[in-house]
């Protein structure tokens, strides 16, 4: 047998019992030492309360300074966690504010061109009045041009139609009568154009008129229609920088005056006494009437005159008046044929100049 074998063996033996009283004896033969206890020599100190306190409180110190510690970081790292938060949020603004902006330059365009069409409508609307009156001003003008064709083709008519060398030598004036008509219509289309650019002057200025000529440059087209065609006293002025009052033939009498009494004169013609009134309109005053200033405003009306003062020559207008029309044309009164009076005898216009 082996080691090993025995000492399996002797492990699975039972265990031998002491024998009683081995314990007591064992007390009694074996003799133990006494405890000396040992004294020191000087008897313990007395430490100080605050030494023996000072270890605790010092830890207490520590510890609580480490707690403040803690607290003072995690209050930091809570605002930067809400600063962090807030960045985030404002960097998603900022990135709706750039998709935003992209369409700014788009939005500005749109609406100044939005503005601009508003202007443009504003002065259409403005301007449809002004559209209106210088529609019937070209209606107007349309006429005087017809009436200027039948002048024309009233002069051709007659000087291809007249063959005889006593009809001239009779009316010799009828063509200097007819440029005398067609340049007093001319006059009234000057005054007209001044009349139309001073209201579109006012329209613009408070409803009053210009205090002069110069003031109303950019509503004349040009400063040739302030010179009338009869006038050969007064030069023309090809622009306005080199325009003076040498060069205007009309009057302007309504300065800084407003439309509110439209019989006011505005401008007048010397040459052939043709008024252009506050409205617009223009009237040939001839010899039989005439203007004058009202002494309580300043300002200058048309003064119409009675029946006494008509002349005979207005009489006999209204008892032939196609024989005025005759004169209008420039046509001797004597191409008109004999009328009968009331009384059976026949009446003939005896020729006379036109007071115009």
């Amino acid at each position: 047998m082996n080691d090993e074998r025995i000492e399996q063996l002797l492990r699975k033996t039972p265990p031998t019992p002491p024998p009683a009283g081995l314990l007591e004896k064992l007390r009694t033969d074996i003799s133990l030492p006494r405890r000396v206890e040992a004294r020191s020599m000087n008897p313990p100190e007395t430490r100080p309360l605050i030494r023996r306190w000072f270890p605790a409180l010092s830890f207490a110190a520590v510890f609580l300074a480490c707690i403040v510690a803690i607290a003072v970081q995690t209050s930091q790292i809570a605002g930067l966690r809400h600063e962090n938060a807030t960045l985030q949020t404002t960097a998603l603004s900022l990135e709706q504010l750039r998709r935003g902006n992209a369409d700014y330059p788009r939005l500005k365009a749109e609406r100044e061109e939005l503005d601009r069409l508003r202007r443009d409508l504003a002065e259409l609307q403005k301007l449809r009045p002004e559209v209106a009156q210088l529609r019937a001003q070209q209606q107007e003008t349309d006429k005087l041009r017809a009436e200027n064709q039948q002048l024309a083709l009233a002069i051709q008519q007659q000087k291809h139609a007249s063959a005889d060398d006593d009809f001239f030598s009779r009316n010799d004036n009828a063509l200097e009568n007819a440029r005398a008509k067609a340049e007093s219509i001319a006059c009234v289309n000057n005054l007209k154009q001044i009349g139309l650019a001073a209201r579109i002057w006012a329209t613009d200025n408070n409803e009053v008129f210009p205090s002069g000529w110069l003031a109303m440059t950019n509503e004349l087209a040009t400063p040739k229609i302030l010179i009338c065609p009869s006038d050969k006293g007064h030069a023309t002025a090809n622009d306005w920088r080199q325009f003076s009052a040498a060069n205007v033939s009309y009057e302007f009498l309504n300065p800084n005056g407003t439309d509110n009494e439209p019989q006011v004169v505005l401008a007048r013609c010397p040459m052939h006494n043709h008024v252009c009134l506050s409205d617009g309109s223009v009237q040939q005053l001839g010899t039989s009437r005439r203007i004058a200033r009202n002494a309580s405003d300043g300002r200058y009306y048309v003064l119409d005159p009675t029946p006494s003062n008509l002349d005979a020559e207005a009489l006999g207008r209204q008892r032939n008046p196609k024989a005025e029309m005759l004169r209008r044309y420039g046509l001797p009164p004597s191409a008109l044929p004999p009328t009968t009076n009331r009384d059976g005898s026949i009446h003939v216009e005896p020729p006379k100049p036109s007071y115009e």
